[in-house]
């Protein structure tokens, strides 16, 4: 379990993380959301003891990452957004290498996350920066699994993975779900996000959503409407949808327009263009809260 209370953090002026309170249960998957300089990583970097420079508190199976760093690190497997692994050595060095460093045996990968490692069974003697995006991925989380940890931060392990890596890295999220690992994932990947138990939204340092996608769904507040529109067209659609009462906000959704409006907001065609109501999914209330963040912010 993590818990998390208060978690401020300042570069200079700057305050990168403003107050940042959650907790991952045992067995649990949150997913950390929110745009490029969220916080997401100085927050990754502060569970992982890597950071101890911050006000707040912080606790991973009940052990204060600033006052007892040994015993938290013990217990979390870390994957960094950048590859962190040596790429000089081959697959089955790096996976001994960080066996050695906690003092357990390389081999028991094979149970503790057999998923990836058998993905991996036909690379183990190649060198890790010979290695693919996904299968760089794969070993970064075997290493980080070799130990067995209670706690799993992975940030953004999909970044630039073909779909089956995608699809074999969650399968093995799932299955650590189900063995009570808790997992701490920040995607921009939304149907990702969808496969969490919870979700944490932060924007520019500040919680704006934590719940399950279930539930944020549901609460959505406003109504959603899709109007197609070509490029051609969009400037004079923006220009309708902003002079329109009761619409709220609107942005691109392939080929036509999503906008959101209250109950003001009287249904009459934009145009000369019925808009068609539509169900919020999580994209919609990304890009929703985002924009209320910005506007609140």
């Amino acid at each position: 379990m993590i818990e998390a209370e208060g978690i401020r953090k300042h570069f200079g002026s700057h305050q990168a993380l403003k107050g940042v309170s959650f907790r991952v249960e045992d067995g649990q998957i949150v997913a950390l959301m929110g745009a490029n300089g969220a916080g997401k990583s100085t927050l990754f970097d502060i569970l992982a003891t890597i950071d101890s420079d911050f006000e707040g508190r912080a606790l991973v199976d009940g052990f204060d990452v600033r006052t007892h760093p040994k015993d938290a690190r013990a217990r979390i497997g870390y994957v960094p957004g950048r590859f962190s692994l040596y790429g000089d050595l081959s697959v089955t060095e790096n996976l001994e290498f960080f066996a050695g460093a906690y003092g357990c045996r390389a081999e028991d990968i094979e149970t503790l996350s057999p998923c990836l490692w058998k993905s991996l069974g036909d690379f183990t003697h190649f060198r890790a920066d010979t290695l693919s995006g996904g299968m760089k991925q794969k070993l970064a989380i075997c290493c980080a699994l070799v130990h067995n940890p209670s706690m799993l931060l992975l940030d953004e392990p999909t970044v630039g993975v073909d779909p089956v890596s995608r699809y074999d890295m969650w399968k093995e999220i799932g299955t650590l779900r189900d063995k009570g690992v808790s997992v701490l994932v920040s995607t921009h990947y939304l149907d990702e996000a969808g496969l969490a138990d919870r979700i944490l939204f932060l924007h520019e340092g500040e919680t704006l959503l934590f719940d399950s996608p279930e539930h944020i769904i549901r609460s959505y507040p406003h109504r959603l409407y899709s109007l197609p529109c070509s490029p051609a067209e969009l400037p004079q659609f923006e220009a309708a949808l902003n002079a329109e009462p009761g619409v709220l906000d609107h942005y691109l959704w392939g080929d036509s327009l999503h906008f959101t409006a209250d109950a003001s907001y009287a249904g009459t065609p934009l145009c000369g263009r019925k808009p068609s109501p539509v169900e919020p999914g999580i994209e919609d209330i990304f890009i929703d809260t985002l924009s209320s963040g910005r506007k609140r912010l």
